[in-house]
């Protein structure tokens, strides 16, 4: 493998395998590939031998996609941004809190899928298409019928689903809209056990959406900024705040509590109800 010549002495070291500063960022991760990303202008990547394309592409599509717009002072949250009639929505939460889950059942009820596991906002607050192949666990494809999901890596269990209408596929799909206005802003979470989930006594989810108001939607915000320890260590914290204050001080803020009921076609669709109503209700 041949190593990118980058020097780290400027860099501070954030985990394992990364190092970065304000403006340069290295992820060396071993057997796949050195990425560099400096000054939000370019990527580079050293592969190592037998590296698997598809989780290089990935880590591309991901990681440093959002290093690249961090850097060029874009605010950026882990999220999957949906959109129906020009408005977008996203959906936020931790990594296996269910946002892919939720937005492949959105998709399958008319709404289209704008980025998956990036919101990434411009310089008037409007959210930005990104790469749109939805990424879902085997068992969620087989409940929601997903044929079309494919493997996507050797070492990533979840499949790639690129869905109707997606501007991977469809060349009259990249002539639309490169970027929505945000309506509202959905956090996953699981607070209530399986009792309480069912307490309606028809076996669906008894999920709560629960407005945050005030000073109290910045919390969820910051808790669902892309990997907080990177635009932390890239003394971005104050940005951050001034960009949701600018973008999302009038945007709805909701608390979704999904619950730890099993999975099913009636619970996913249950779901996302909430959003689809209070979506309606604001446009």
């Amino acid at each position: 493998m041949d190593k990118l010549d980058v020097d780290i002495t400027f860099l501070s070291q954030v985990g394992a395998y990364c190092w970065l500063n304000s403006s340069s960022f290295l992820l060396s991760i071993p057997r796949l590939a050195d990425f560099y990303v400096c000054n939000g202008q370019s990527i580079k990547v050293a592969l190592a031998d037998d590296a698997d394309m598809a989780l290089v592409i990935t880590y591309i599509q991901g990681y440093m996609l959002a290093v690249v717009m961090q850097q060029r002072g874009q605010l950026v949250l882990h999220g999957t941004v949906l959109q129906k009639n020009g408005s977008a929505i996203v959906v936020c939460g931790n990594s296996g809190s269910g946002k892919s889950t939720l937005a492949a059942t959105l998709l399958t009820q008319g709404w289209q899928l704008v980025s998956d596991d990036l919101c990434v906002f411009d310089t008037n607050g409007k959210v930005l298409q990104g790469c749109n192949d939805l990424k879902v666990w085997p068992d969620v494809a087989e409940v929601l019928q997903l044929s079309e999901a494919k493997p996507l890596a050797a070492q990533i269990a979840k499949l790639q689903y690129v869905p109707e209408g997606s501007s991977m596929g469809n060349e009259d799909a990249k002539e639309s809209l490169d970027a929505f206005p945000l309506v509202a802003v959905y956090c996953l979470s699981e607070q209530h056990d399986n009792e309480q989930s069912e307490a309606r006594g028809d076996g669906v989810l008894a999920d709560v959406l629960s407005e945050y108001k005030g000073m109290r939607k910045f919390a969820p915000l910051k808790a669902n900024r892309y990997r907080t320890h990177f635009s932390t260590a890239m003394g971005q914290d104050a940005m951050f705040m001034q960009q949701c204050s600018a973008f999302l001080a009038k945007t709805p803020v909701y608390g979704l509590d999904r619950g730890k009921a099993k999975l099913s076609l009636e619970n996913l669709h249950a779901l996302s109800r909430f959003i689809t109503d209070s979506f309606e209700a604001l446009v």
